[in-house]
């Protein structure tokens, strides 16, 4: 690694370690709807928690909090009286001569307050001038001369970083302002009210601070990529150089795994394809048996006993998956886990039996192979592996690649699979044994051609 680039990612780290570890917060329901940003829903979820003969049990809890909080905002010239709450009426949609604001409120002719709601969208044309302009609002029958003049409100309710209304008459009150009020609420009213529908006003809280606000979670996200962006010369030399080197081991890893096994040496078999490493394994018992490391394989990699892998029609062994066939040995799948090894430095290891070669043979040795748990249990106790209950990856295994112990991530990883033969082909003969015995029974007295 040259100078410049390991000057560079030191920086990188450190600038990464200061971040604050967060996780992504769950989505909220109108997220998981796909509609978080949609004006309409936010305007129904407000006007449900503001109505007091809404199905929420709040009666005017909620209507009076908000009322109370806008009375105490000095850029608006509102005065609330709880004498006035049991004559409030709210509407939405309200039609008038030049225009639909999106909610009005009102007390008989003392007051009203005409709300326009926006989430991402700017103001229409002329929006907010239009509705100061108007003499009433026919929809709910007020005529805005019968109001004082200084009891007529206008809330421009919208984002703190939108653009101020047209309107002078209309204050502009975010939607950060709001979400802040009616936490403040929940926090007041904890178990006062129905549990689903405080939980129901928390997610609509939620969903205004999700849109609208960073979280912790997404504000790391940001950091992230504007850090990937500022070194993204450096990060993009390191994953063509990561690349180029997977996909050699891809193709040796099989060979150097023979080198690295005690008792294993590499040989030459006729029946071998090339590309492929033919291994003659010493086990504990003194016997030496034939393997074959298919390398070259860019997600399968399989690791099988010759004896395994059986062209059915013709009863010979086989390397390829020339079907009909009979196919059982391990397997780690370079692509499929390649985060695990790379990102988690972990090794995942499965004896496979593979589904595709022919049906009553893949049918039957899984169902033997359940019939003998108690055997295979017996046979694996001290090992990583562990029975699966599946019918295709019958055990699996994790074994830890430890890169800190080896010159680099490649001999790390081949380590680790050096300890998954030995604790299957070598020091486990009890589970070859019984492998050999299903595989051969079922073969003889379970496939007909």
């Amino acid at each position: 690694m040259t100078r410049s680039i390991e000057v560079e990612l030191a920086t990188l780290r450190q600038q990464l370690a200061v971040l604050p570890e967060a996780e992504e917060p769950p989505p909220t329901t109108l997220q998981l709807l796909g509609r978080s940003t949609q004006e309409r829903d936010w305007q129904q979820f407000l006007v449900h928690f503001l109505r007091p003969d809404a199905p929420h049990g709040l009666d005017h809890a909620v209507l009076e909090h908000v009322l109370t909080a806008l009375s105490e905002r000095d850029d608006l010239k509102y005065v609330f009286s709880r004498f006035d709450v049991g004559e409030i009426q709210i509407a939405q949609e309200v039609s008038t001569s030049d225009g639909i604001p999106d909610v009005v409120l009102w007390a008989s002719d003392e007051w009203f307050i005409c709300w326009e709601l926006k989430v991402h969208a700017s103001e229409g044309n002329d929006q907010t001038a239009r509705y100061v302009g108007v003499d009433s609002f026919d929809g709910i029958g007020l005529d805005k001369s019968e109001v004082p003049a200084d009891s007529q409100h206008y809330v421009f309710l919208a984002p703190e970083s939108a653009s101020s209304p047209d309107a002078d008459e209309f204050v502009h009150v975010s939607w950060e302002w709001l979400a802040a009020e009616l936490q403040s609420f929940l926090m007041e009213s904890y178990d006062e009210y129905p549990a689903r529908t405080m939980a129901q006003l928390k997610d609509f809280v939620d969903t205004i601070r999700s849109e609208l606000t960073m979280t912790e979670y997404q504000e790391n996200q940001q950091e992230m990529v504007e850090l990937y962006v500022e070194n993204y010369g450096a990060i993009s030399d390191l994953e063509a150089a990561f690349e180029e080197e997977w996909s050699e081991f891809e193709a040796t890893w099989g060979r150097r795994l023979a080198q690295t096994l005690d008792g294993a040496e590499l040989i030459e078999d006729a029946d071998v394809p090339e590309e492929y490493a033919a291994v003659r394994v010493a086990l504990e018992s003194g016997e030496r048996r034939q393997w074959t490391f298919r390398q070259g394989q860019s997600d399968w990699s399989w690791l099988f006993p010759r004896e395994w892998w059986t062209k059915l029609d013709e009863s010979r062994a086989v390397s390829d998956a020339m079907k009909p066939n009979a196919r059982v040995g391990l397997v780690h799948r370079l692509d499929w886990h390649r985060s695990e090894a790379v990102r988690d430095h972990t090794l995942v290891i499965y004896l496979r039996n593979a589904p595709s070669g022919h049906d009553s043979f893949y049918n039957n040795f899984a169902t033997r192979f359940s019939d003998a748990n108690a055997e295979i249990a017996e046979a694996i106790e001290g090992t990583k592996f562990t029975i699966t209950g599946n019918k295709s990856n019958l055990l699996r295994a994790e074994y830890p690649i430890n890169v800190d112990a080896h010159a680099d991530f490649f001999d790390a990883y081949v380590d680790a699979l050096a300890q998954a033969v030995r604790e299957t082909a070598i020091e486990t003969p009890e589970l070859i044994g019984s492998i050999d015995r299903l595989y051969e029974t079922t073969i003889a007295e379970d496939v007909s051609l």
